[in-house]
């Protein structure tokens, strides 16, 4: 993995961990938060991110 392929998988995980830490403290609906993860999943494109999203 490069360097660029690493800090794009790095910046995800924590984007979508933060989202989902506001998803569990209901600031976010679940709407919001999967329209949030589709958005980033395309502004990252992240190595592993298919395996951890439904």
């Amino acid at each position: 993995m490069d360097k660029k392929t690493f800090q794009q998988e790095a910046a995800f995980q924590v984007t979508l961990h933060l989202a989902r830490k506001m998803l569990a403290k209901k600031l976010i609906t679940e709407k919001e938060y999967h329209d949030f993860e589709r958005d980033m999943l395309r502004r990252y494109q992240p190595f592993s991110g298919d395996l951890f999203t439904c």
